[in-house]
């Protein structure tokens, strides 16, 4: 059975016009252990309680046990279409659901695990997935070539309750080839590559983030500005580039970091700062498939970023098995050493023991040859005395060969333990180097979706310096990567509820049905920010008639159909094919508060509608140091918020009470319309004798506010 509740625990107290604060989970993300097949994140709060993520994917199934999963082929031949078109001569659309859970087993085998590394250690329930982007990939090979991994299509995972994300993307004329293709054998190469980000808080660290955002934006990456989407992988090369070259400082007082951490929480915050993630459910291949003056298009870079991150890992892989390889090589040849070292000390200790016992033998020779020599001098009879004379000097000589063996043994033990010197002072370079090898590495599992991540630059550019000192508890996100690969669904191919080919130019194509998805919303956005969008759709038939559809999507519908909705209209006496294919559909948004956005009539004749809310997501960092806040004698501080949707406006207050020797690091999200980043803020501080200072209301762009930063206006 599959676990998947969410917990939401809030570290700061807000109010405002019904509108809650989405802050960060109280977990620390570098603290992160593995226990069983689970990992788990430690809470800020209590050391011993832990959370675990719900990162085993799985195809979803309806009560039949059927996949939650459809692919819809479209053949589009003999008819004309220009490049903007993303249907071109066919393509397809692929709606899946995915669970991602843990089984009671691997919960009872991570609360095992994790006794043996923290005795006191309780597993309390999942981390929730703030937001998740996802890649459909699968083997391709042109004529004549080797097979490749290619990526047919990247989008949004929106999340919905009880962890389940809803993948929706449409495929080019080559994708929707490639990907039937593959479903026809039992083990197809196709897998949904999940890059799901959660968010918590980093432990406090002895460092220091200083970016220079003028220098930052002259990189040639960020030159083509706010039209060109870039990928996750450009911009954090684009970042190292500007580290080497000073404009990006990362510096720790300590040695007792790791500088790879460290480094990815400032390019995580630069990133969260400088750009907005691209709202893309994969819907729309004109961005994705196709773009200007013959550069490379999105789903291009992705294929062409996962070949060469895959070869660099590859290489890494090699390295590490020949660095691991080596490791072993050390370790047998010092247990060798050591081996031969004790089989000759055991030859040396063998040689003596027997020199030893040659010796008492020698010595009960001469003891008996004494006694013959004292019997005979004590012997009346003169030819019994010559006899016993004779026995003596026999034992005598007997003990003489005795002594001559001995000393073959002693010598042969003394040079026994000259090699014994030689091989111990061999064993223990031997057992140094061992020792001085390092550790052994984890071969690394194969990047995939962590390069398809694509974000649009802000149109507001942050100015002048930025610096976030590390040395409190500061909010930050983690990407974790898995995979979940389609598995054997030949059972299905002739399921049309499953697999479904239309030929959109038949005459016996009758209707046609036009999925509608929700791009870049999470279920918990509804209720938070949208009470609900009206999605209409207005065919215009050849006779003069029209024909009309409509869906109202809202939370609970969100969730139920997860991210899946439709609409059609059927052929009304329409010959003409092209235009048959043409409607027009128009939205209505309706947000929290009231308000209201009436998109107008939209021309269409594409396979699918992707809705793009509006309103878009902003953040605000708050950001205040321990040392800051002792200094202006800050007590206590309220934040407000203030920003539009729509014509009224909206409030979000913090309030927020740090204690001794603790730092602020929090973010705000709200909404404002896509081109639009400015809000209102007032912040009032209660000083540590009482008195109070406040800002007013100032306006403001900025991506993060210092509170320690005290100014009266």
């Amino acid at each position: 059975m599959m676990r998947a509740r969410v917990t939401l625990l809030l570290l700061i107290f807000a109010v405002g016009t019904g509108v809650s604060t989405s802050e960060a989970q109280e977990i620390i993300l570098d603290r992160q252990v593995r226990a069983g097949e689970l990992t788990l994140f430690p809470s800020v709060r209590d050391p011993n309680k832990y959370y675990y993520v719900a990162d085993k994917a799985r195809l979803a199934t309806h009560d039949n046990g059927d996949p939650q999963f459809s692919f819809l082929r479209y053949i589009q031949a003999n008819v004309s279409s220009d490049a903007e078109n993303d249907e071109g001569s066919g393509g397809g659309i692929v709606h899946a659901l995915v669970e991602l859970g843990v089984t009671d087993e691997q919960l009872d085998d991570a609360r095992n695990d994790l006794r043996r590394l923290n005795g006191s250690g309780q597993i309390i329930g999942p981390v929730p997935f703030k937001s998740g982007t996802f890649a459909l990939i699968s083997a391709f090979a042109e004529a004549g070539s080797e097979f490749t991994d290619q990526v047919l299509g990247v989008g949004n995972a929106p999340v919905l309750e009880n962890e389940k994300a809803a993948v929706s993307l449409s495929l080019t004329e080559q994708g929707a080839k490639v990907l039937w293709e593959s479903f026809n054998t039992a083990t197809p190469d196709i897998s949904f590559s999940f890059n799901m980000e959660i968010d918590g808080y980093r432990a406090p660290k002895r460092a220091l983030i200083e970016a220079n955002f003028d220098r930052i934006y002259e990189h040639q990456n960020f030159a083509a500005g706010i039209a060109t989407p870039v990928l996750q992988a450009e911009i954090s090369a684009a970042f190292d580039d500007m580290r080497s070259e000073g404009a990006i400082k990362v510096t720790q007082t300590g040695e007792d970091e790791k500088m790879e951490a460290l480094v990815q929480t400032a390019y995580n915050r630069l990133t969260e700062l400088m750009f907005d993630k691209s709202e893309s459910s994969g819907m729309d291949l004109g961005a994705l498939a196709s773009s200007a003056n013959n550069t490379p298009s999105m789903l291009d870079k992705a294929s062409t970023l996962l070949a060469s991150n895959r070869a660099e890992t590859r290489t890494e892989n090699d390295a590490i098995r020949a660095r691991n390889e080596a490791i072993d090589n050390r370790e047998a040849t010092a247990a060798q050493s050591n081996s031969q070292l004790e089989e000759t000390r055991a030859q040396v200790e063998a040689a003596e023991a027997g020199a030893e016992d040659i010796e008492n033998r020698a010595e009960s020779m001469r003891a008996i040859a004494d006694r013959y020599e004292s019997q005979a001098e004590q012997e009346q009879d003169t030819a019994r005395a010559a006899e016993l004379r004779q026995l003596a000097t026999r034992f005598r000589e007997q003990a003489g060969r005795y002594d001559n063996m001995a000393v073959e043994r002693h010598r042969d033990a003394n040079t026994r333990r000259g090699e014994l010197d030689e091989q111990a002072a061999t064993a223990a370079q031997a057992e140094s180097l061992a020792e001085n090898a390092g550790e052994r590495e984890e071969v690394q599992d194969l990047p995939s979706l962590a390069i398809v991540a694509s974000y649009r630059m802000k149109r507001v550019r942050q100015r002048g310096s930025f610096t976030v000192d590390l040395n409190k508890y500061t909010i930050d996100t983690l990407a974790l990567r898995f995979d979940e690969n389609i598995g054997d669904m030949t059972r299905y191919l002739n399921d049309e509820e499953v697999f479904y080919t239309v030929d959109i130019t038949s005459n016996a194509f009758s209707q046609r049905e036009l999925p509608v998805y929700i791009d870049g919303l999470n279920v918990q956005d509804f209720g938070q920010y949208i009470n609900f969008v009206t999605v209409l759709m207005s065919k215009q038939h050849e006779n003069g008639n029209t024909s009309s559809d409509e869906v109202r999507i809202d939370r609970n519908n969100f969730q139920e159909s997860a991210n899946n909705f439709k609409l059609s209209y059927r052929k009304v006496n329409d010959t003409d094919q092209d235009k048959f294919l043409d409607y027009q559909y128009r939205v209505l948004w309706n947000f929290f508060g009231g308000a209201e956005v009436d998109v107008d009539w939209v021309d269409s004749s594409r396979s699918g509608i992707p809705l793009n809310p509006p309103y878009q997501r902003r953040s605000v960092f708050l950001e205040a140091t321990p040392q800051g806040l002792s200094d202006a004698s800050i007590k206590s501080i309220e934040f407000k918020l203030y920003y539009q949707l729509g014509d009224r406006e909206q409030v979000k207050r913090l309030s927020l009470r740090p204690g001794n020797n603790e730092g602020i690091s929090q973010q705000l999200e709200f909404m404002l319309p896509e081109s639009e980043y400015e809000y209102v803020y007032e912040i009032d501080w209660r000083m540590q004798d009482n008195s109070r200072v406040s800002t007013g209301r100032i306006e403001s762009e900025d991506g993060t506010i210092y509170l320690d930063e005290v100014t009266e206006v």
